[in-house]
């Protein structure tokens, strides 16, 4: 009995010290790969970004030594996707040795990448080696995503792109443009308006009027855009198309602008004066100009006189003296007849005469100088001289008794 259980605590003896070694190598297999690597890593902090055809790529990578002892780094590009061109900077060189000390401070560089211009959809990857002189190694694995959102792409925007207001009036839209790539761009600013708008461009903290300005990358800038339509411009909907353009990118913002209408009726001659002569119960022609000086085609304009009492005007190229239309910005020509009462003695009297729209009216007062006939005059000339001889006669023939 007791050879067998020595037997058998042998064999766990046996057995333990198997698993022991199993541990141990186990353990000793697991430190081989950390010292291989020598305590040498690659990272960055954006292994995989979008990107676009054309971009200049700057990514920032991180060198880490934790072999206990400071050593020369190699640095490679060691593949890259056909086409794309590469370097690494390290400060303001361009690199491929870089010295990294034992700890936590870490080394960086920029590994410097230039897309080309064209480019299918779809997924890329670029790897970057370092090696140090102590044989230890570390591969970092880039990717890059192509697609048609074209990331990393500029932003030209407007909060409110549509305004309204009458003819005359000034419109300020206050836009924002965004440089979203990796590089600073320098964006020439146009707009595409129709003929006779100005517009000009302003940063939102300056009056002065620019034609470009420069972005940092990330950075954004408000700009403000002045409208100014032209004085008659006639009452509708108008499109201001503004761009931002750079060596790779050309950024677009629509502004739109309604023009409201503006309603207005002058009525004057064609040579401007406001005054006439007349004679008493004969007809005067008076040629009076309509005007729309608005920007909406005016409908069914009446127009109407005021004058002293017993005289009357009458209106010959007019259906009852009514204007079927006025063009906006037009002349409609009317004459009237005027003709003083006929108990009308000399002297300058008032005559109004207006037209009236539903959306406006205009009038005009007109000084009119009635003269007496030249026969009415000799009759009372003759009367005076009749009467004046009679009494002449009578002081003669009596005056004496």
């Amino acid at each position: 009995m007791k050879k067998t259980a020595g037997k058998r605590w042998g064999y766990k003896r046996i057995l333990f010290s198997v698993l022991s070694i199993v541990i141990i190598l186990t353990m000793f297999a697991a430190m081989i790969p950390a010292f291989a690597a020598g305590g040498l890593e690659l990272s960055t902090d954006y292994p995989g970004i979008a990107v676009k055809p054309g971009d200049n790529l700057n990514i920032p990578i991180e060198i880490s030594n934790t072999s206990g002892m400071g050593m020369n780094v190699n640095l490679e590009l060691a593949s890259l996707p056909e086409n794309w061109e590469g370097y690494i900077q390290g400060g303001n060189f361009q690199v491929h040795t870089i010295y990294v000390k034992s700890g936590n401070d870490e080394a960086s560089a920029t590994v410097h990448l230039t897309v080309p211009k064209e480019l299918s959809e779809g997924t890329y990857a670029a790897e970057v080696r370092a090696s140090g002189d102590n044989g230890a190694q570390s591969n970092l694995k880039l990717t890059f995503e192509v697609n048609s959102k074209k990331a990393g792409a500029g932003s030209f925007t407007s909060e409110y792109p549509k305004q309204e207001g009458a003819s005359g009036t000034s419109f300020s839209f206050s836009t924002t443009l965004i440089n979203n790539g990796l590089t600073p761009k320098s964006y020439s600013l146009s707009s595409d308006a129709p003929a006779g708008w100005k517009v000009s461009f302003k940063p939102s903290s300056d009056t002065t009027s620019i034609a470009g300005i420069d972005l940092e990358s990330g950075e954004s800038k408000g700009i403000t855009v002045s409208v100014d339509p032209p004085e008659d411009i006639a009452a509708g909907t108008y499109d201001i198309s503004c761009s931002a353009v750079s060596a790779d990118e050309t950024l677009k913002t629509d502004l739109q602008v309604v023009i409201t209408g503006t309603y207005g009726l002058q009525v004057t001659t064609p040579d401007g004066r406001l005054s006439f002569d007349a004679h008493a119960n004969k007809t005067t022609d008076v040629t009076l100009n309509v005007v729309n000086t608005g920007n909406v085609d005016l409908e069914n304009v009446s127009i109407n006189s005021s004058a002293p009492s017993g005289w009357t005007v009458t209106y010959s190229n007019l259906e009852n003296n009514v204007i079927e239309s006025i063009p906006a910005g037009t002349t409609t020509e009317v004459i009237a007849h005027v003709q003083p009462g006929k108990d009308a003695i000399t002297g300058d009297y008032i005559a109004s005469f207006s037209a009236s729209s539903t959306e406006t009216k205009g009038s005009a007062d007109f000084r009119v100088s009635v003269k007496t006939s030249t026969l009415w005059g000799i009759v009372a000339i003759l009367i005076i001289l009749a009467t004046a001889g009679g009494l002449g006669y009578v002081f003669r023939k009596y005056g004496r008794r």
